[in-house]
């Protein structure tokens, strides 16, 4: 029943992100980049780890920039099988590579296995107590247990908020949810 819940609202929320104008999306977009530079600063990060977004989820590309920019490490990851990341330093000069599910990651061995002190996580919906649905193949929850400690972000288009969302056990929460100032 969980399962079939999850999937009708993954099919929702995705219809809702490709509907959104072009527009839209642009002015969301610049608002969460400027809310979520400010978090870094205000956590003093020093590394980051955040997904190479696809083209209909919320572009972290200003993002990463500006932690090159401010000498902050950005750490992306790379899906591989049964559900596992493997997770990667992203450097400027560094060639991308596409795999599983369209996503992106560096065309190099240069694998992180140290501490993180922000990771900002995708999403296709979040509750408001923080709950996250993801794209239903479990690799954040896997990566997020290892992490407890780590402030967890989830960067979201006002839709994709919900009162509560279907959840499981191993369904990990994320500290804080932005979502674009609409006023």
């Amino acid at each position: 029943m969980i399962e079939a819940a999850k999937k009708n609202l993954r099919q929702e929320m995705r219809a809702q992100r490709l509907s959104l104008s072009a527009e839209k999306k642009l002015t969301y977009e610049a608002n969460l980049e400027n809310q979520t530079l400010a978090l870094i600063k205000q956590r003093s990060a020093r590394s980051v780890h955040i997904y190479l977004s696809l083209a209909e989820e919320i572009n972290t590309q200003g993002i990463i920039e500006f932690c090159w920019n401010n000498g902050i490490q950005v750490i992306v990851p790379e899906t591989l099988a049964a559900g596992q990341l493997r997770h990667l330093e992203y450097r400027p000069e560094d060639e991308l590579i596409s795999g599983s599910f369209q996503c992106k990651w560096p065309k190099h061995d240069r694998e992180h296995h140290g501490g993180l002190d922000l990771i900002i996580c995708p999403g296709l919906a979040f509750s408001l107590k923080g709950n996250r649905l993801g794209y239903g193949g479990g690799y954040y929850d896997r990566f997020l247990i290892k992490h407890p400690q780590t402030y967890k972000v989830g960067l979201a288009f006002p839709f994709q908020i919900k009162e509560s969302i279907p959840s499981d056990q191993h369904d990990c929460v994320m500290d804080q949810i932005l979502i674009p100032n609409t006023k």
